[in-house]
């Protein structure tokens, strides 16, 4: 793959993470009463929490990798929160309202957050990554007359702007779902691309004519059984015969697919590899709030780059 050819700048990183409790947490605040509520609230009974509040909540506990009886102590010292809000909920509400809270929800937030970033030609690059969770599948194997198990995770899938380091699209599956299924999902709500960067797993010719459908370049590395027929899709000749005639060219595009590796490197480390939820369905949600503040995050850094006019990277010597 390469190693990396940039690094976050320093002067960027520091400035976000020491403000990033306050900085987060308005920015959040500020897309969620931008949108619709997330639910509707109960006309009969007692009056319950503003919806609205109660996502900003869930987004914290996953933001600050909070347990639920760690957000309700956050929020009841957060002075920002204090500043708009009497009375705040505790953690059965918080609770509740996790389960509530619906993926649409979610990419509609992200969405809000990144759509000032999205823009006709960006450079694209995808991959998928595994995060860890309690789950365990159990089978009997007839051939060794065996009792077998091993715990399972959960797939991220994700594009991202190769400029910014951005997450645009991403999706969520069980560990066996093949990678080339999913990218017409990751490129299909985007703008016109440019170049579009990916291993050899969505190395395919309905992908490479995907790709130049959309006014893009694709590079997506080659399998070693990889021939020169085209079987109808005509991006796949091109591609090739770039990639045999100037191979050292095309792979100085391609080693910039390194940076999506330091975007999960940066998930991971920051909000763990590991989902605490313990149903799957729950798990998604998790793994979906994880990309949504690692994108408010990379915002923060953006945001402030181009108000100070500095550069967001910094090449490595």
């Amino acid at each position: 793959m390469g190693c990396a050819k940039k690094r976050m700048n320093p002067r960027v990183v520091n400035h976000v993470n020491r403000n990033l409790v306050v900085f987060l947490t308005k920015m959040v605040m500020k897309a969620v009463y931008q949108l619709p509520p997330p639910w509707e609230p109960k006309n009969l009974g007692r009056k319950g929490y503003d919806p609205r509040l109660v996502a900003i909540c869930c987004i914290l506990k996953v933001a600050f990798n909070l347990s639920f009886d760690g957000i309700e102590a956050y929020i009841k010292d957060s002075v920002v929160l204090r500043q708009h809000y009497q009375h705040l909920p505790g953690h059965s509400v918080i609770h509740r309202g996790m389960q509530k809270l619906s993926m649409r929800y979610i990419r509609k937030v992200m969405n809000h957050i990144t759509r000032f970033l999205r823009r006709k030609r960006m450079d694209i690059a995808v991959d998928s990554t595994g995060f860890s969770t309690n789950n365990r599948s159990k089978w009997y194997d007839i051939r060794i007359k065996h009792k077998s198990s091993r715990k399972e995770c959960i797939k991220l899938h994700i594009s991202i702007d190769i400029e910014t380091g951005v997450t645009f699209s991403f999706n969520v599956t069980s560990w066996s779902r093949h990678d080339s299924k999913e990218f017409k999902r990751l490129i299909n709500g985007l703008p016109e691309l440019g170049n579009v960067l990916g291993d050899k797993a969505y190395s395919s010719r309905v992908n490479c004519q995907m790709v130049v459908d959309k006014k893009g370049k694709p590079y997506l590395y080659f399998k070693e059984n990889a021939t020169s027929r085209a079987k109808g899709k005509s991006a796949w000749i091109i591609s090739l015969r770039e990639f045999k005639n100037d191979k050292e060219k095309w792979l100085a595009v391609y080693h910039l697919r390194s940076i999506i590796e330091s975007v999960f490197s940066s998930i991971k480390k920051r909000w763990g590899s590991f989902l605490r939820s313990r149903k799957k369905w729950m798990q998604r949600k998790e793994l979906a709030l994880k990309v949504l503040v690692y994108n408010i995050k990379q915002v923060l850094m953006v945001r402030y780059a181009r108000e100070k006019g500095v550069p967001l990277w910094i090449h490595v010597k």
